[in-house]
């Protein structure tokens, strides 16, 4: 798509119609200390030939990996090209909440099957449709755990949540008077159950878990459930990684009364960071304190099937005080993305994925191990993801991993594990890739 400026006459005639002399007047509420008032520092004008040589120069100083081995919240699965194909037509191309649903049947129905099935991966009876991303929807989690237990002031979040995610929950949190987030320790990669046991007091509301967490641990949901409930509290699980779904038992069905996290996993692109896909699903006793949208189905007059916007909870729906959140962007076609992705994969498509990431995640970390430049941090169990200490220096690991053309997994330094490094392996990891990072490996010296 090619973009084409406005002629000076066009520009003219706009600011004649709204009746300015210069779009320079545009900014007279923007105080003059904060402008600029220079020229950008621009190239001069070129063709359009001329500006995309240009751009594809730079384009070309980026370096390509053969094989990428890095996680930690953003994962590099193979995406179908029915995928691109199907959400590329013009149709789903709007950010509009589909308030209308004699127009709007299409993007119902696909927001319907996305939530339908979120219910079916997570175990819960109930899910809503365009949450921002993991980190907000684990934040959203937590409010939505203080509003359903409203007499409690207190939200435990385990050390083993991502950092950006507690950072997130710890900023949504801060500007709530008597709103308090506790963190929980770790244990063997693990929460640790006996510090979880000391801090649930009768002023928790809830605890959020990872699952798997930060370090791709899998923590025991069902052991943690059991004092958290006997406190009254609620347990939250939040996934960042959503082919584990695919692996291992929903966490509904293993006592997880609310599940958050993020599902960009799911049909969509790591893309730079984004655009990414959170996902909130709870118990049908709390649907009337989510967030966003849900859409429901129900008959029309002459008893067709048809979908409707059947709670959002939005302030600009219902009274401020009675608003849950202010999502307002319709986030639908990065959740048609994955509800095309589920239903190309079907079922026994997902497991199939699901189990190739789990085994090339167990023959990665065995290469590593038996290349002696790492040594285990723990032996919790893992789904694709997992941390090793690094036995020589974590920066020369790092540069040896891209002159071989190898993305490598993240440096834990700056988050509290110094010497570790989160490796992950996905279905686009080959076993050549694997033995050949494991080769570049051993030849450092450890």
């Amino acid at each position: 798509m090619r973009y084409l400026p406005l002629a000076p006459s066009e520009d003219r005639a706009l600011l004649d119609v709204i009746g300015v002399d210069r779009a320079e007047d545009l900014l007279k509420s923007i105080p003059e200390a904060l402008r600029l008032n220079r020229g950008l520092e621009l190239p001069p004008h070129a063709s359009e030939l001329d500006v995309l040589r240009t751009m594809e120069g730079l384009a070309g100083a980026n370096r390509p990996f053969r094989s990428r081995f890095l996680g930690a919240g953003a994962y590099s699965h193979y995406i179908p090209a029915a995928v691109d194909h199907l959400a590329s037509r013009q149709e789903w191309f709007t950010s509009y909440t589909p308030y209308q649903p004699e127009i709007s049947q299409g993007t119902l129905q696909a927001i319907f099957e996305y939530q339908t099935m979120i219910c079916d991966l997570t175990g819960l009876e109930v899910t809503n449709a365009s949450m921002y991303d993991g980190a907000t929807a684990a934040a959203e989690a937590a409010l939505m755990g203080l509003r359903l237990n409203r007499h409690r002031g207190t939200v435990l979040a385990s050390e083993g949540l991502h950092p950006h995610t507690l950072e997130v929950i710890r900023t949504f949190l801060a500007p709530r008077e008597g709103l308090a987030l506790v963190e929980v320790s770790l244990k063997d990669g693990l929460t640790d159950p006996e510090d979880l046991r000391a801090k649930l007091s009768e002023d928790v509301a809830c605890v959020l878990v990872g699952y798997p967490n930060f370090l791709g641990c899998v923590e025991d949901l069902q052991a943690l459930a059991e004092p958290i409930h006997a406190a009254g509290a609620l347990l939250v699980s939040v996934t960042q990684e959503a082919l584990a779904f695919g692996w291992l038992e929903a966490p509904g069905h293993v006592g997880a009364d609310l599940a958050a996290g993020e599902a960009m996993s799911f049909g969509n692109r790591t893309s730079f960071g984004g655009p990414f896909l959170g996902f909130l699903a709870a118990r049908d006793s709390g649907k009337r304190e989510m967030p966003g949208r849900l859409i429901g189905q129900t008959h029309d007059a002459d008893g067709r099937p048809g979908c409707v916007l059947t709670l959002a909870s939005r302030e600009q729906h219902i009274r401020r005080e009675r608003a849950t959140s202010n999502i307002c962007s319709n986030q639908a076609l990065i959740a048609l993305r994955a509800n095309i992705f589920l239903q190309l994969a079907g079922p026994e498509g997902l497991r199939g994925l699901a189990e190739q990431n789990a085994a090339k995640a167990q023959y990665l970390r065995e290469k590593l191990l038996d290349s002696g430049c790492f040594e285990p941090l723990w032996e919790a169990p893992f789904f694709n993801e997992f941390a090793l200490r690094c036995q020589g220096d974590v920066e020369a690991l790092q540069h040896a991993c891209r002159e071989a053309g190898f993305q490598p997994g993240l440096d834990l330094g700056p988050y509290g594990w110094d010497g570790a490094v989160l490796w992950c392996a996905t279905e686009l990891n080959t076993r050549e890739d694997m033995d050949r990072l494991a080769e570049v490996l051993g030849a450092l010296p450890c």
